[in-house]
């Protein structure tokens, strides 16, 4: 099987994936809370991390089975992302175009792969750093829309069905599931966001052959909020 990773103008920030055979099932992730900040906290005033210091703080090699590397310039979700027709629904729709809802300081993007090619999940990792202390307010926009943005919504000229939360809120992130489809196939995308300080991790993972089993591993997630301090 072969699986090709791409960003393209159909979802922006969503990984489409391309499978010539099927792969064996893998186990699904087991999800976990984790404190709202990390050490360091979030401090009004202070100011945002640059995008050098994201670059040294965000993963990089091989974790838990998966490669992540740097993200092609060309596969970077331009900024601006999509208007969404429902207004509590823009949030979401933000991250669908590879972003989070507020625009940050800096932003840094890694792709995530299989290093096992029976295993069809990828997806990608960025970190967005703020300052004056709005990494919690983007944080809370995002949960909030999770459980506000209810049954359908359309950006892009994609229609996307439902919104589920996979994680219960007030745990410093948010992780939920968004459905669409794109042709004759369904897709099920898988979105987690963490908040370490004044940075906020983006994860984004999707598996076409197993939709079950599409987000980002537990592992991944643990090792990059742990290099933030979180």
């Amino acid at each position: 099987m072969r699986t090709t990773t791409r960003i393209t103008a159909v979802l922006v920030g969503a990984v489409l994936v391309t499978t010539a055979a099927c792969g064996a099932d893998s186990d699904r992730d087991r999800t976990r809370t984790r404190p709202a900040t990390g050490p360091a906290g979030t401090v009004p005033g202070r100011a945002a991390l640059g995008k050098s210091a994201l670059d040294e703080a965000a993963l990089a090699g091989t974790v838990a089975g998966y490669k992540v590397t740097r993200t092609a310039a060309r596969d970077v979700p331009p900024e601006g992302g999509y208007a969404v027709n429902r207004k509590e629904c823009a949030p979401i729709g933000a991250l669908i175009g590879g972003h989070l809802p507020e625009k940050p300081a800096a932003e840094v993007f890694r792709t995530v792969k299989p290093v096992d090619p029976k295993n069809a999940t990828v997806g990608n990792v960025w970190l967005s750093s703020y300052g004056d202390g709005r990494a919690a307010r983007v944080l809370d926009a995002v949960d909030t829309a999770v459980d506000t943005c209810g049954g359908s919504f359309t950006t892009a000229g994609l229609t996307y069905h439902s919104v589920e939360r996979v994680r219960s809120s007030g745990s410093g992130e948010a992780a939920f599931r968004v459905t669409a489809d794109v042709g004759r196939q369904r897709l099920t995308m898988n979105y987690r966001v963490v908040r370490s300080g004044d940075v906020v991790a983006g994860f984004y993972g999707v598996n076409m052959l197993h939709p079950e089993d599409g987000a980002i591993p537990d592992a991944v997630v643990d090792a990059q909020v742990g290099r933030l301090g979180g």
